[in-house]
């Protein structure tokens, strides 16, 4: 089975909020492994970085989409 990539434009608020939160949970996640592992400095792990992109640039996008809301009184 092959895997379908996604462009960030094709994705729902919905989706964008899941994929963001389920990035959360990914850098908890990696955080807590590499601790485990003895990796003292996380935060110069190239993993790390490439997940904050991620989560920089779905929360840009989600709030982008967001502003764009009318709301009508």
């Amino acid at each position: 089975m092959g895997v379908t990539i996604l462009k960030i434009d094709d994705l729902s608020i919905a989706d964008l909020k899941a994929a963001y939160d389920f990035n959360e949970m990914k850098i908890k996640s990696f955080k807590k492994s590499l601790k485990a592992n003895g990796t003292a400095d996380y935060k110069k792990s190239k993993g790390y970085h490439d997940l904050l992109v991620y989560k920089k640039n779905l929360y840009k996008e989600l709030e982008e989409r967001v502003n764009c809301i009318e709301v009508i009184w």
